[in-house]
């Protein structure tokens, strides 16, 4: 019985480096990508997202930047203040945006928590 619990702690480790490893190759791949968000566009197809959007283009690449998800708080903050983030969507999406927008770019996402 000994020899299996050495086996099991083990392999408990061996599952844990593999883990941070991926974790790290999967955090890279994922900053990687986002250095090279517009590399496909020409400096003018920038500018017209960013007009499209509101937003000059340096904030659109500072925004992209963050990765998927940075406004995920928002959501739930608006809940909390039993605003219908859909409703909001819906009825304003400029100020929804605008929203959003404050939301990646906010530095006190742990006050949201």
């Amino acid at each position: 019985m000994p020899d299996r619990e050495v086996r099991q702690a083990k392999h408990l480790t061996v599952d844990f480096v593999l883990d941070a490893i991926a974790g790290w190759v999967n955090k890279y791949r994922h900053v990687s990508g986002l250095q090279n968000e517009f590399g496909h566009c020409s400096p003018d197809d920038v500018m017209q997202i960013a007009k499209d959007l509101g937003v000059p283009a340096g904030e659109l690449r500072a925004l992209a930047a963050k990765g998927p998800g940075p406004a995920d708080l928002l959501e739930k903050m608006l809940v909390a203040l039993r605003v219908d983030p859909e409703a909001l969507a819906n009825s304003n999406p400029a100020v929804m945006r605008d929203l959003q927008r404050l939301c990646v770019a906010c530095s006190q996402k742990g006050r949201c928590h």
